[in-house]
């Protein structure tokens, strides 16, 4: 999903032509695509208009339907707004004071808010998850009787990464992987948020309760592989287990792990979201947002 504003900062919404409901335009994405391609992608072809992605700003974990949304912000660059599209009844731009009384438009308004959100699960209640399962499989089918199937979702390796602080920002946690040492980090299997899930291993396996902040993400786009990377600061307490402090500075850790310690700053709960693409080594241009 993404939040585009025009320079008179008003946000684009999309009318859905199946549910209804104005939203935030966005969808899937697809396999060996990089996840802000996919957004401006997706808002040129349910709008017309094209946006520059400047940086994440939402992550939500959609409950009972396994999925994740990665909310962008980004600016009307271009192109031509459409009414309606064959995925939308309407399109528009509206004054932010004036958006429309929609489910999850608060998802939006904390897009452009000032205040950067925790990342949050959000809870479809079970009557009304039926009603749009009902809604999404008659539009399945008729799709597929006008010779338009939709595409199957592909399969991504998807990862979550713990690095937490001691107070004083010198020493990182990390844990035991064969003979050396790295962050924390889980494959993620889609029935709970990342952020749950990995602060549910970080307390298992090293007995810490963690409060966690989305920082950054990491993608290697022709593998299909993301991993998404929380922080927290903790007191440096006595772990127990494959736990262990590490000095930050110099540590003998994986090259993608030294590089989340690098672009996570004290101050990542203020700070804006960062973005990595796999490379060989750091270079200008890796990092879509810089703090």
């Amino acid at each position: 999903m993404t939040a585009v504003t025009d320079k008179h900062g008003h946000l684009l919404l999309s009318q859905r032509a199946d549910l209804g409901i104005w939203t935030l335009p966005g969808g899937r994405l697809d396999a060996g695509e990089w996840i802000d391609h996919a957004a401006a992608r997706e808002v040129e072809e349910e709008t017309g208009v094209e946006a520059a992605v400047t940086r994440p700003v939402g992550l939500y974990y959609l409950d009972g339907w396994r999925r994740m949304n990665v909310v962008f912000a980004a600016a009307a660059n271009g192109g031509v707004l459409c009414e309606r599209t064959d995925e939308t009844r309407g399109n528009a731009f509206f004054a932010p004071d004036h958006l429309p009384d929609a489910p999850r438009m608060d998802v939006a308004r904390e897009a452009i808010s000032n205040r950067r959100p925790q990342p949050r699960v959000i809870e479809t209640p079970p009557g009304e998850q039926r009603r749009m399962q009902l809604i999404f499989a008659r539009r399945y089918v008729w799709n597929w009787l006008r010779g338009r199937p939709e595409p199957k979702y592909p399969l991504f390796d998807v990862r979550a990464t713990a690095l937490i602080w001691d107070e004083a920002h010198r020493r990182v946690l990390t844990v035991k992987n064969g003979n050396g040492r790295t962050l924390p980090r889980i494959r993620c299997d889609g029935t709970r948020a990342p952020w749950v899930q990995i602060a549910e291993t970080v307390r298992a396996t090293c007995g810490l309760a963690v409060d966690l902040h989305w920082v950054g993400v990491w993608q290697d786009a022709p593998r299909n592989k993301l991993e998404f990377i929380f922080a927290a600061t903790v007191k440096a307490t006595t772990i127990f287990r494959a736990g262990e402090w590490t000095l930050a500075r110099g540590a003998a850790l994986p090259d993608n792990d030294m590089r989340y310690i690098t672009q996570t700053k004290a101050s990542f709960a203020q700070d804006t979201v960062w973005m990595l693409r796999q490379d060989a080594a750091v270079r200008a241009g890796d990092v879509l947002a810089q703090k």
